[in-house]
């Protein structure tokens, strides 16, 4: 059995200046991972692929580190503590963030609702897509809401579904750019200071970690054309492959990852252009033979407590 365990913000977070962000408490992780080695074999990509090609039997079932997003403790906090345990992590880096000092819609959102209370967010959001997008939008399947957002209260899995997935890319822009700008200034200065810049992303593969895609724009994959969806990948995979030392096999990982968010069109487009596999958030483990483009991961939450 291969267990993937995908990470994102993991930080002090009560002494961050986003104290109410969501994601994984520095110590809390330590303590995870130390849980981890006792139970599993860690990982490489490399005895990753051969278990789940049938080419590799381990002792014990094995486990693989992920990390979302390339923002900059995954450089000054995990890395040494991966490097300390001789543990290989994979970093999924959004190119755009980096190669163009941008936010991504996203992480504007999460640090948006990080300084406000949601119901005053959620009502100043509402009236600026007013202004912009006056028509309702579509009714959703509150199933499928609840089954992306499982962490979320309804009303916050509702509203990040609606971002993420109803809005068009320029309204998003537009709305979301518009409330970042008055509560944070200028975007340029928080990306550098939110997202590892390449020189450190090249000190995290010196350190025996692996760097990956997370595409160039952090869209869902599924909701563009064929065309936009193979223009991103290039340039994703342009940016990694000029920024970073060459790497024997490049991973992937699709923003949001769930089964609506990429389709057989990104799968191929990601064989041609020469990623070795893809990662989703499909809750699960792997086994040998499995789809390398669909591999399963879990969340933090979901790994079992020690005893």
């Amino acid at each position: 059995m291969l267990r993937v365990v995908m990470y994102h913000y993991v930080r002090d977070f009560a002494r961050s200046r986003f104290p109410r962000l969501k994601g994984m408490e520095l110590d809390a992780f330590v303590r995870q991972v130390d849980a981890l080695r006792e139970t599993h074999d860690m990982a490489t990509l490399e005895s990753a692929l051969a278990f789940l090609g049938g080419k590799y039997q381990p002792q014990r079932p094995l486990c693989l580190l992920t990390f979302d997003d390339g923002t900059r403790e995954h450089f000054e906090s995990v890395t040494p503590i991966l490097q300390e345990r001789s543990i290989q992590g994979l970093f999924f880096l959004v190119t755009g963030a980096i190669d163009e000092q941008r936010v991504v819609n996203v992480h504007q959102n999460h640090f948006l609702m990080a300084d406000m209370e949601f119901q005053d967010y959620q009502q100043k959001f509402l009236a600026a897509l007013k202004s912009v997008q006056p028509a309702p939008l579509p009714e959703v399947d509150q199933a499928t809401v609840a089954k992306t957002y499982r962490w979320d209260t309804p009303e916050v899995a509702a509203f990040k579904y609606m971002l993420n997935f109803q809005l068009s890319e320029e309204i998003k822009n537009q709305v979301l750019g518009q409330l970042f700008a008055q509560h944070f200034g200028d975007p340029a200065a928080f990306s550098r200071e939110l997202y590892v810049q390449w020189d450190e992303a090249r000190q995290m593969q010196a350190a025996g970690m692996l760097l990956g895609g997370h595409t160039h724009a952090h869209q869902a994959l599924a909701t563009l054309t064929e065309e936009e969806q193979k223009r991103d990948l290039a340039r994703c995979m342009e940016l990694l492959q000029a920024n970073l030392a060459p790497q024997a096999v490049w991973p992937f990982c699709y923003p949001y990852g769930k089964p609506n968010s990429f389709n057989a069109t990104t799968k191929t487009a990601l064989q041609q252009l020469g990623f070795a596999c893809s990662f989703s958030t499909i809750v699960g483990d792997n086994e040998p033979g499995e789809d390398l483009f669909a591999i399963r991961r879990i969340d933090p939450k979901d790994v079992p407590q020690p005893a």
